[in-house]
This record gives C-alpha cells, structure tokens and sequence, in this order.
C-alpha cells in the first residue's frame, strides 16, 4: 500500500470483483485488481467492503488488506467483506441496501470471455458461448447503478466506477466475436452519466494489467498481446494492478470530477 493521505477520509468504498464461477481461472483477490483498489482506497482513508463470488477469496483479501493496514497504522479505517454472487439480482440489491450509504461502489468483476483468441465453429452459438460473460460485465453492472440509483444509496458527491478491457478500441485477430461486453459498457457509460447525473459515472479500460485474467488467455494469443506491449507501450512493461489503482482513486476523489469517461 503506498503512504497514507485523506484523499477519501471518512468515504466508504464497495469494490466488487471475481467472476461468474463458471470458469478455472477466477480473479485471485491477492493478485488483482480488485485487490488493489481497496488497497488503494484504505490508503487514501476510506474504509471498504469487498464482494465477490468467493466466500475463500473474500477471506483470503480481508485478511491480508487488514495485515497491509497495520503497517500503514491508517486509524478509524475498517475493512469487511461478503461473498454473493452479482448475477443474482436478489442478492445483489440485498448486499447493496445493506451496505448503503456509501460514496463509491467500484465492479472490477469479470473473466476472460470463452473462446478468446480462436474463430468460432460454423456450429458455435456466440451468444450462449459469451452469456456469461455478458451477463457479469454488462447487465450485472447496469442492475447494480439502477439499484444504487432508484434507492439513492449513494451519498453526494459519489460515483459509480466500472471497469472494461481495451481490445474493443484496438482489436487483435481472434477477438473479434469477444469485446461486446468492453464496447457495451463504454458506451452505457456516456448515457448512464447523463440519466443518473449528479451521481458521476466512469469507466476504467486498464488495457493489460499483470493479473490472472490476463494470464488465463490462450499462451499464443497472450504472448501476442506482450509482445505488441513490448514494442509500442512508452514504459516497456506490463501494467500492475497498483499502477491501475490509481486511475480508480482519481475517479473517486471529490477533487477531480469526471463524468461519463473511459
């Protein structure tokens, strides 16, 4: 965690992340960016709430987030957590009411789409092979700002970050049946800010960060994509996911008001 400040002191910050379960390669709280959000946010004075679809995994995070806070010695902070899954809307707007209020609700819930990287069969339904993934990263994420929203649960002066790839914008062979989600969500994004102003609405496009979700695309498709970094990126590595953190914190500190971007 990096040096104490008030950025978000006395703020409450929800950070969602994990995926839909269906898949091996869940986000691992300690290596994500998830993870790294809360970090980011209890160093900056604000105490979270961190959810995702594993009870293990909540645990695990809650666990070493508290032991990164003695070290820090931030006081009046607390850290908690709830497994739920975000696709069940029930559970969703349960977990969100109990929470309320807060300022900031932060999703970094997502997983790499099935079949990224590889043409689909002339026998592939695309839109069963990419349900899951569209219904965590796009309609999971629009029930949670309507529910934040129609129950006002957010205090003023919060926002509501969510989180996206950016291959939509910069397409590579074998991705193409895969971005709808990414190009969905940016484009919600821009109308959402508008129908739930002055609530402030952003989306985050980290583009490739060093998590297991990167790590569980095919080997060829992902030395590909290291190898474009490596040759184009101005800083020559692979972003971490306390590199991304930071663009979160902007996004929530009252001091810089964003609105309706990715």
């Amino acid at each position: 965690m990096s040096s104490s400040n008030t950025l978000l002191k006395g703020k409450k910050v929800l950070v969602i992340g994990g995926s839909s379960g269906k898949v091996e390669y869940l986000c691992h709280w300690v290596t994500c960016i998830g993870r790294s959000v809360a970090a980011a946010a209890l160093s900056n004075g604000a105490s979270v709430v961190i959810g995702s679809s594993s009870k293990a995994k909540v645990d695990a995070a809650i666990d070493l987030l508290n032991k990164e806070m003695q070290k820090v010695g931030n006081e009046g902070v607390t850290v908690s957590g709830e497994a739920f899954d975000m696709n069940d809307f029930t559970a969703l707007k349960k977990f969100l009411i109990k929470e309320a209020p807060f300022d900031h609700f932060v999703t970094t819930a997502g997983e790499a789409p099935r079949g990224l990287g590889s043409s689909p069969s002339a026998d592939m339904d695309i839109r069963e092979q990419m349900k899951d993934t569209m219904d965590l990263r796009y309609w999971a994420v629009l029930n949670a700002a309507n529910i934040i929203h129609k129950n006002d649960l957010i205090r003023p002066g919060g926002s509501i970050t969510m989180t996206i790839g950016s291959l939509q914008k910069r397409p590579i062979p074998g991705v193409g049946f895969a971005l709808g989600d990414s190009g969905a969500v940016e484009t919600a994004t821009r109308s959402l800010a508008v129908d739930m102003k002055p609530l402030r609405i952003n989306t985050i496009s980290p583009g490739v960060v060093d998590t297991e979700l990167v790590r569980a695309f095919p080997e060829a498709v992902r030395e590909h994509i290291y190898e474009i970094i490596r040759q184009k990126s101005l800083v020559g590595h692979v972003g971490t996911p306390e590199e991304i953190a930071e663009a979160y914190i902007f996004a929530m500190k009252v001091q810089a008001r964003p609105q309706g971007r990715n």
